[in-house]
Parts: structure tokens; sequence; C-alpha cells
């Protein structure tokens, strides 16, 4: 029993010591930063996140600490989340890990980015390295920055477009330029391929994303799409294809 209680107390001093040497490292001068080298941004720059945290001209004199510059860096919108690592005295290596973007929000003069996680984010104007699919839609009151996206039925719907695009037919995805959203009892598809309008009505967009992942196979196959004036999947169990009158003198084609 005597060597249990030597065992924990023994434990229990070794983790005193572990705490207040990391505390007094993390508060230490010898800890301020005066250099930073940031590594695994995509969307801005190295200077627009350090500029952000306030830390693109610090000297000796800063008083910048690790804890600081993460406690910064963790607020930016596009963060998920960052590492920051000593490296050597006075250099710190800044390890930056972005949120992923699955599209790009325009809510009349208003500009937003949604994450995969459906997270509603500020645009930045200084973004780049970005390709995402446009989702066009009147002015709500469910859209607010850092609010979920689902909480809009019509929001929901097109990012279940993307998604399942994204995991069903990787083409397909990359191939998605808009979704609008602007008219009340539908929803509009427009493919960069494929000029002309493509409508999912407002449900079971999961099963019509599949469809359409056919429809568009065979239409690219058959090199048809200058024929097509629009596809409708508004009605389940059935496809409509609006066709050109250009089709007539090309019969047998479809």
């Amino acid at each position: 029993m005597n060597s249990e209680v030597k065992h924990i107390t023994l434990f229990l001093l070794i983790a005193s010591i572990v705490g207040f040497l990391a505390f007094s490292l993390e508060t230490s001068k010898l800890n301020n930063i005066t250099e930073t080298r940031i590594s695994g941004n995509r969307l801005l720059t190295e200077n627009d996140y350090l500029e952000f945290a306030r830390i693109s001209k610090i000297d000796a004199s800063s008083d910048i600490s690790i804890s600081i510059i993460r406690d910064r860096l963790d607020k930016h919108p596009y963060i998920e989340k960052v590492d920051v690592l000593v490296v050597e005295r006075g250099l710190a290596e800044i390890k930056i890990f972005e949120k992923k973007m699955d599209a790009i929000l325009l809510e009349e003069n208003n500009q937003f980015l949604i994450s995969d996680m459906a997270e509603i984010i500020p645009f930045i104007p200084a973004t780049k390295n970005i390709d995402l699919p446009v989702i066009v839609a009147n002015k709500n009151k469910d859209i607010q920055l850092f609010r979920s996206a689902i909480n809009n039925n019509k929001l929901l719907c097109a990012l279940q477009i993307i998604t399942t695009a994204k995991l069903y037919d990787n083409t397909l995805y990359e191939n998605i330029s808009e979704i609008n959203l602007t008219d009340k009892q539908n929803v509009a598809l427009y493919l960069s391929e494929i000029e002309s309008p493509i409508y999912f009505g407002l449900e079971d967009e999961i099963e019509k994303t599949v469809y359409l992942s056919k429809i568009f196979k065979h239409i690219k196959g058959n090199k048809i799409s200058k024929y097509i004036d629009y596809i409708d999947l508004r009605y389940n169990q059935f496809v409509y294809l609006g066709l050109d009158e250009k089709l007539t003198k090309d019969k047998g084609r479809i």
C-alpha cells in the first residue's frame, strides 16, 4: 500500500513539474517571437493571415508568444485549426489548416462562402485559388454569418446536389457552375457544358442528381447538348427534355 502511495505521489510531482515548465516556457521572454513562417495556406496569402493576426511586423519588443499567435489566428473565419511551433529561438513555424469550402453564396449584394460543414462564412475579396459552384439566393433571414446553411431548406437542397455530385460523379460536380434558388417553387441548375437550365423542383434532389449524372453522360457521349432547351426533373420517375427545333433535322441521335 505504501508503495502505491509513493508511486501516486511521484506521478503527481512529475506532472506538476512538467506543467510548471510548460507554463514557464509559454510565458517566458525566451519564447517571444521575432520571425514567423506560415505553411498550409491556400485561400489567402501568408501576409493576409499575418496582417489579420497583427503580426506582419514584429521584433524583439513586440512581446508576441505562441499562445498569442494561436489565439489570434484561431479567430480567422477561414481557419479550422492552427499549430504553432518554435523551431529555433525567435522563429515560429505556423501550420494553418483551412476550412474546406463547398460553394460561393450570392445573396443580392452580399457574398459568402459555405464550408463543407454548411457554415456560412464571410467572403474575403483577396481570396484566391477558389473554383466552386455558385449558389444564387434571394435575401433571407436564415442566411446569417457563422450560422448553418441547413437552416434554409433551399440552401440545404443546393448543398445536397453539390455533395451528391461530388460523391457520385466528379465530372458532373466539376461542371456545376450555378444553382439558382430565386424561384420560390423551383431550383435551377446550370452546368458549364450545357447552357440550358436543369429544373430540380424542391424535393428528392439526391435521387435526381443521380439521374442527372446518367443523362449528362448520355448528352456528352452523343454530343447533343446544343439541341437541348431544358432538362426537367421536377416530376418523380420522369425526365422531360425540352428540344430545340434544330433537332428535327438530325433525327435519331437521342
